[in-house]
């Protein structure tokens, strides 16, 4: 339905049928220039220019729209998705591109364009040429449809789908927002137009042929004989027809629509930064009268955040503005990504979706069909384990039957239930070893209550120790922090019984003050750290479910994990966000470049994920899930910089797209609190490990072969060697800091694979 919903607007009497090709191997790519490897002039590049073949945002293919020179006065119209040109072809297309006003000096010569492989990219692709087609169809962009669009509808009565113009992400269309305010005029003194892709297209389309506009349709632009070659002909000839007011004014944007389109690119931008402009000046902004024509347009909370008496008020109204957006664009990708296949939700994600902008050896195509076998991974998500399963992987003694792996890879794939959590805790913050027997367990059990009743006794049993000022003040902030540790679970909700300490002037009950005694127990027995805060959100799940004294002995498990995030020189922390900083320049160097430009490249909105392990992210029963799965290592023991990558990367367009600011990220990030889906954001962050070792393996893969080919090149191929040099110079540096990441795990050769293999056996 959305395919023909997207072709409605073809209305040339001349294209009797609108056609998809069925077989890309019709596909108008492999006739036109795969005939010849003679390179050809490219003359017209405009990037970010999309086909959807769907109304779901994540099937949009983005490409070039181009118009290519085989031979003087022999013109070529493309459309190739960016899947397609290889990363050496790639800068031509981004030069051509990044300078639109130069007509005559951005023209490269690039090879011809080869028959493509035949996937679904290719599908879409189209290259005729230009006196092939009979007609465009164009339509600027107008409330209804924020993209423009064009059609090219050729003599044989078929059309191409629609172009649609992603303005806002193509590069060549910010730059002239940001140097020329986003128009131009001609040489004749008209006014300026707020310029879009597709008059830009039809500009340069109008200097090679004969453009006329169709007495039947308004929209409808019949293309006639050619004219001479753009890159011959005189001046005067292009100021005589650079310019046909009849017909390329005529496919400007509607007036309001241009203002509309303005006001995104710069009202919103100084809202977002109202902290910058004193409160007249912002209340000015909204006062144009062009601001007022489209407000009523707005969702209703941005035309609350947008009222001129609000802004008087208060400027945390402005601030909202940029948040809002994102948060709604994220909450329609949300909706869209529950409607598609599960097999489908995650092509996007990292290596495949976002692709590598940076100037690299490594097209993200060219890695992927490599000899390697870059297969898309998918996830193993599945159900917890069950009480009943739980039993069946020991014996008789109590002795786990099934190998550790196997175990480890079912919580991790999993979870466990509820019922099972205690005495599957036991083992996974290290209390029991996996190849003890029941009652070596229970031997240990008792050894560990009796030592941590000892512990306990130096401290509590000891007035000097107890009433020492360095005690006092450490048993206060552990007092302190406790009362306002999940006072919302039920567990630790109560105030039933007075307060030890007369000086806190609230209620209490027996679990928060056990927290208090496990929390001044664990101060004594790490005298060089002793408590800081935030311990206290750790011990709280590890009580709740195990509720006896063998918490102390789990309780140092996990700190053993995780007590570098609380030295004082911040040196743990510092390591993890370093970590975090190399994977994501390394995954998605797009997002990075914005955290930059943001001021926001110091992931200080990742302190408290890793602090607490998610905790103040998701909701209780959701951490327990996390906490397990974490706890399991099976991939790899530093799995949680894949879940924090997977959050970003769910929320990437969203944060690219509207937020510009560190406040604004900040604040965008630190809201997704108890919003997240952990199940989502498990299955993504598993598939970002399996890309991320791909990634790895594709990049010391490259490096193999160039630096093989370097050495049997022969010395006399000074070029030749430069290039495989420079090749070699551009590909990214794979740290030991990244590799670490997936040094741990057993399983993680082995790519999502749902195999039910034979349980190994001890």
């Amino acid at each position: 339905m959305a395919i023909e919903d997207s072709f409605d607007i073809v209305n040339d009497p001349g294209a009797t049928t609108t056609t998809v090709p069925s077989d890309p191997a019709t596909a108008k790519l492999g006739t036109a220039l795969q005939d010849t490897e003679i390179p050809v002039k490219l003359l017209y590049s405009k990037s970010k220019v999309y086909v959807h073949p769907s109304t779901k945002v994540n099937d949009f293919i983005p490409g070039y729209i181009s118009i290519v020179e085989k031979a003087p006065h022999e013109y070529l119209i493309a459309w190739t998705p960016e899947a397609l040109i290889l990363s050496k072809d790639m800068e031509a297309f981004v030069q051509v591109d990044n300078n639109p006003e130069d007509e005559e000096g951005s023209t490269v010569m690039i090879p011809s364009l080869m028959d493509r492989p035949h996937d679904q990219y290719s599908l879409y692709a189209l290259s005729s040429p230009l006196e092939n087609i009979n007609s465009v169809f164009v339509r600027p962009p107008c409330f209804t449809k924020w993209y423009g669009s064009v059609v090219l509808n050729f003599k044989d009565g078929s059309s191409s789908a629609p172009l649609w113009f992603h303005d806002d992400e193509s590069r060549s269309t910010v730059l002239q927002k940001n140097t020329q305010g986003g128009k131009f005029s001609d040489d004749q003194g008209t006014e300026c137009q707020v310029r879009w892709g597709g008059d830009e297209f039809m500009h340069r389309l109008c200097q090679l042929t004969q453009v006329t506009r169709s007495e039947n349709d308004a929209h409808l632009y019949l293309v006639g004989e050619r004219k001479a070659s753009s890159t011959t002909t005189s001046a005067a000839s292009k100021k005589q027809h650079a310019y046909d007011t009849s017909v390329f004014d005529s496919t400007q944007m509607d007036p309001w629509m241009a203002t509309w389109k303005e006001f995104r690119w710069n009202a919103l931008e100084k809202l977002s930064r109202i902290t910058k402009f004193s409160r007249d000046a912002a209340a000015g902004v909204l006062n144009h009268p062009a601001s007022r024509q489209f407000t009523s347009n707005l969702p209703p909370r941005l035309q609350e955040a947008l009222n001129t008496d609000a802004v008087r008020a208060t400027t945390d109204d402005y601030d909202s503005a940029r948040i809002y957006l994102a948060k709604w664009a994220a909450g329609l990708a949300a909706r869209s990504d529950q409607d598609t296949p599960i097999e489908r939700r995650y092509r996007h994600v990292g290596i495949w979706g976002h692709g590598w902008e940076e100037e690299t050896a490594l097209g993200v195509f060219e890695v992927l069909n490599n000899e390697n076998d870059f297969s898309i991974p998918t996830h193993t998500r599945t159900q917890p384990i069950s009480e009943a399963e739980w039993r069946s992987f020991f014996d008789e003694q109590g002795r786990l039957s099934v190998g550790e792996p196997y175990i480890r890879k079912r919580i991790f794939c999993g979870g466990l239930d509820p019922s099972i959590r205690r005495e599957a805790w036991l083992f996974l913050t290290d209390v029991f070893p996996w190849n003890s027997t029941a009652d070596e367990r229970e031997r240990l059990a008792e050894q560990y209550r009796q030592s941590y009743r000892e512990l306990r006794s130096k401290w509590l049993d000891d007035p000097e120790v107890k009433e020492s000022a360095k005690f006092q003040d450490q048993k206060h902030r552990i007092d302190k922090d406790v009362h306002r540790t999940d006072r919302t679970v039920p567990f630790y909700a109560k105030e039933d019984m007075p307060n030890p300490d007369v000086t806190m002037h609230v209620g209490t009950n027996e679990n928060l003050e056990k927290l208090k005694e496990l929390l001044c127990t664990y101060n004594m027995y790490n005298t060089d750290l002793g408590y800081v805060q935030g311990m206290s959100d750790l011990l709280s799940p590890l009580y709740m479910v195990i509720q006896d004294d063998l918490v102390f002995q789990a309780f140092v498990g996990f700190m053993n994990r995780t007590k570098s995030n609380f030295y004082m020189d911040q040196s743990g922390m510092h390591r993890q966000l370093l970590i975090m900083d190399t994977l994501l320049q390394f995954m998605d160097p797009s997002l990075y470049k914005h955290f930059q430009r943001a001021d926001s490249d110091n992931l200080f909105f990742c302190f408290r994920w890793f602090l607490v392990w998610f905790k103040r992210e998701l909701s209780w029963d959701d951490t327990l899930t996390m906490w397990e799965v974490l706890w399991s290592d099976y991939l790899t023991d530093k799995f949680m910089f894949f879940v924090a990558l997977a959050i970003l990367d769910q929320h990437r367009d969203s944060i690219i797209d509207y937020l510009r600011s560190f406040d604004e990220i900040i604040k965008y990030i630190n809201d997704l609190s108890m919003d997240i889906n952990v199940q989502e954001t498990l299955q993504r962050a598993e598939i970002l490990f399996y890309q991320f070792k791909q990634r790895v393996e594709a990049v010391d893969t490259k490096r193999e072969q160039l630096q093989q080919s370097l050495e049997s090149a022969s010395k006399e191929a000074k070029e030749e060697r430069r290039d495989m040099q420079a090749q070699l110079n551009k590909l990214p540096t794979v740290s030991e800091m990244l590799r670490e990441l997936i040094a741990t795990g057993e399983e993680s050769s082995n790519i999502a694979t749902n195999s039910n293999s034979e349980k190994e056996k001890v």
